[in-house]
């Protein structure tokens, strides 16, 4: 089947000098939340470039504010899955060809990752499509249950929920064993808090900010540590599995 998505993009406010990411696209069920940036992770971003396992290319066009981004699937191309995007209704062509050999039977869910942006999303709840939808394609929502997959359930419960707290001195191997520990238990879907893990997703297209931040190291810290005691708030209002991995 052919399966369609829309996104409406608003900015919030903010003092950074790049201050609104938009990236939108479709994952597997195991992949992390840094849509483009790991194998059969497909994203279109607001800069105009596509990326998928980190790496990033131009494509279609810019996009921000009261734009409408159309995320396309299309699985009736023969071996190949294909995946494209629209703007305001205008077909911007394949971003990506997916083997289906290599999904292996495993199914793409929508994913989006934002920062400092409010978005609506249209599944084929709202009465009125943004724009119209192209021939063939069919929003998730409409498409019967017995064609769609379930992903991962959360625990049901505080109770159901797990905390791992990694013990040792600096250097020992805590958050390497955190983050097999993570991988090799792909159902708990663990979230890894800790300085090092946000500092690993502070990336600019791609690459690790720690690159720009010669000479300002303290600085880098100072912000993943204030970052991770927000999460950490968070984190104690949602019902999920952390590993805690903080010296």
């Amino acid at each position: 089947s052919q399966v369609n998505e829309e996104i409406s993009v608003k900015h919030l406010p903010s003092t950074e000098p790049d201050p609104h990411v938009v990236r939108v696209g479709w994952s597997l069920d195991s992949c992390s939340t840094q849509l483009g940036e790991e194998p059969f992770s497909y994203g279109y971003g607001g800069t105009g470039k596509k990326s998928t396992n980190c790496k990033f290319e131009n494509y279609g066009e810019t996009f921000a504010e009261n734009d409408v981004i159309a995320c396309l699937v299309d699985f009736e191309c023969g071996e190949e899955v294909e995946i494209s995007f629209m703007k305001n209704g205008k077909w911007l062509g394949v971003a990506y060809r997916v083997r289906k050999e290599l999904l292996g039977g495993r199914a793409l869910f929508p994913h989006v990752l934002v920062k400092n942006c409010a978005i609506e999303f249209n599944f084929g709840q709202r009465e009125d499509t943004y724009f119209s939808v192209p021939p063939g394609f069919t929003f998730i929502q409409h498409l019967p249950v017995a064609e769609r997959v379930r992903g991962t359930l959360g625990p049901k419960s505080k109770a159901e929920c797990e905390i791992l707290m990694m013990v040792g001195l600096p250097a020992a191997g805590k958050t390497t064993w955190a983050v097999k520990h993570a991988a090799a238990n792909p159902s708990k879907k663990y979230n890894i808090l800790g300085t090092n893990a946000i500092m690993d997703k502070m990336r600019v297209m791609g690459l690790r900010r720690q690159r720009n931040y010669a000479g300002r190291w303290d600085v880098l810290i100072q912000q993943a540590t204030q970052c991770l005691n927000r999460l950490i708030q968070i984190a104690a209002r949602k019902k999920r599995n952390y590993i805690l991995d903080q010296v």
